[in-house]
């Protein structure tokens, strides 16, 4: 993903980012921290999770598979 290289080139850490995975991959919707819910309009479909407060995941979850969309502040990603 574009944006994952980007936030890596930035020096931020990636550990947020690994962190929500590991804890996705058993748990369906993710934990309360993560503030995660469901966008709408032009971005219907697509949930937004708050891995920290201005660093944002845009995913879709369909048939127990999340699709990773994209991944930056609320600035990058226009929200």
């Amino acid at each position: 993903m574009k944006d994952m290289k980007r936030w890596r080139r930035s020096g931020q850490s990636m550990q947020p980012f690994d962190e929500f995975v590991l804890i996705a991959r058993n748990s369906w919707p993710p934990p309360a921290k993560y503030e995660a819910h469901m966008l709408g309009g032009n971005l219907e479909g697509l949930w937004d999770i708050h891995l920290r407060q201005n660093w944002v995941l845009l995913l879709r979850f369909e048939n127990d598979t999340l699709y990773f969309v994209r991944m930056g502040t609320h600035a990058d990603l226009g929200l």
